[in-house]
């Protein structure tokens, strides 16, 4: 459907343009944790990224998700991208203090000047609204999901009923990702 011939326009956050594109190379400053990765070398491995901040409740609440998904689905490489708001100078030291009080031990990147996100997210629709974004990559490089912002998490508090619904999407491409030998993308 033509959104814009209807009066509405897409979603700038839902990043449904970018499901079976090319995951861009990554450019981080430097690894915190778990590095340095490159796409290149996990060409053959399901891939999830999210970027995440300190202060941030969005983040707060998908970290531990991050870790359980590491720990349930062992073949899944996941990297937590740490991008400071604002833009600015981070020790490694604070930001594994950070990420251990959130329950996070896999691999970290530092996004310090926002570089790859850039190049993911932001240069691609300026009218984007957040920066805590997750992408799901499959074997061959091409993204398989988007989450455009916000939180994903298991939950019984009826408040984070969509929180619920955002990380089943993602065990459900997840798993479709990690059977696909071939690096086919799936549409939800």
């Amino acid at each position: 459907m033509d959104h814009a011939a209807h009066g509405h326009a897409p979603d700038p956050d839902s990043g449904a343009e970018l499901i079976g594109q090319p995951a861009p190379a990554w450019a981080f400053d430097r690894w915190v944790r778990g590095g340095p990765l490159t796409l290149d070398r996990l060409r053959g491995r399901v891939v999830l990224v999210r970027w995440w901040t300190e202060g941030c409740h969005f983040c707060e609440e998908t970290l531990p998700a991050l870790e359980r998904l590491r720990h349930e689905y062992p073949d899944l490489v996941v990297v937590a991208a740490f991008h400071p708001k604002p833009v600015r100078g981070v020790g490694n030291r604070h930001v594994l203090e950070v990420a251990k009080r959130l329950g996070y031990d896999g691999p970290i990147a530092f996004d310090g000047h926002w570089r790859t996100l850039e190049r993911y997210w932001l240069d691609a629709n300026p009218e984007r609204n957040w920066t805590s974004v997750s992408f799901l990559i499959g074997r061959k490089g091409e993204i398989r999901w988007v989450h455009g912002g916000g939180e994903y998490h298991l939950s019984t508090d009826p408040r984070h009923a969509r929180c619920v619904v955002k990380y089943h999407e993602l065990e459900s491409a997840l798993r479709a990702a990690l059977a696909d030998s071939t690096g086919t993308p799936t549409r939800l």
